[in-house]
Formats: structure tokens, C-alpha cells, sequence
């Protein structure tokens, strides 16, 4: 009875992007990936470079860490409590209230992130994401 409303959808813009996004997004550090977004010339690769300079330069760092980091763990366990470490850094963060006031508060829509850029964004500032809970 279900076949009957069985249907093959069409393959989606994803999957036309497929190539670049790969490769964009395979990049080692975040400012590489934007780079190879804005190389790449498509508008929609334009768009997504464009939406990811608009974050916390120190989330979007500390994002990609926590992804490559979860692909080594192992098992969800693992996984998970990497989550929850990284998110309860995150609940101390500047940038957390700072992106509230910005989108809720004043909805002014400028955050003014802390650090601002993301070569200001250190190894140490991203590490502290990843340690221990007191």
C-alpha cells in the first residue's frame, strides 16, 4: 500500500554543487574555505562565504575544530560529550550574548564579535572550547 505513494525525487542544488562544495569546504582552516568559496565564482558559493563571514569568527572556528575533532572520536559517546564541553564553553563566551542582544534585543542585526576577525581568533582561544569542565 505505501508503493503507491513511493516517489524518486529529483536530485536537489546540492547535489549540482556537489563538486565545489567539496572541495571548498575539504579546506584546512576557515579562512581557506571562504577563500575557495569566493574563487569559486558561483553565486551560491558567493552566498555561503558571505553567511559564514557574518558569524562569531571565534564559533565558526571553534565549529569546524569540533567536526574534525568528532570524526576521530570514535563512537557517539565520545561525540557527545565533545558537545557538551564545546557548548558549555560556549554558554561563557562574549560572542553568545553579544549575538543574542544583536538578533533578539536591539535587532540592530551588527554584532560586534569578540575577537572580530577571524585571524584575531588564536589556537589557544579555540583549545579552551575543547577542555575539561571544572
Amino acid at each position: 500500500m505505501l508503493e503507491r505513494h513511493a516517489a524518486t525525487p529529483e536530485p536537489g542544488r546540492l547535489a549540482e554543487w556537489r563538486d565545489w562544495i567539496d572541495h571548498c569546504y575539504a579546506a584546512g582552516t576557515v579562512e581557506e574555505i571562504v577563500e575557495r568559496l569566493l574563487a569559486q565564482g558561483d553565486p551560491a558559493a558567493k552566498d555561503a562565504a558571505e553567511t559564514i563571514l557574518a558569524k562569531s569568527p571565534t564559533a565558526l572556528k571553534v565549529t569546524l575544530e569540533a567536526v574534525r575533532r568528532a570524526g576521530a572520536l570514535g563512537d557517539l559517546e565520545a561525540v557527545l560529550d565533545q558537545e557538551f564541553r564545546v557548548s558549555c564553553h560556549a554558554l561563557a563566551s562574549p560572542d553568545l550574548v553579544e549575538g543574542i542582544r544583536a538578533q533578539v534585543i536591539d535587532k540592530d542585526r551588527s554584532p560586534r564579535w569578540s575577537p572580530a576577525t577571524l585571524g584575531e581568533v588564536t589556537g589557544e582561544e579555540v583549545a579552551r572550547y575543547f577542555a575539561p569542565l571544572a
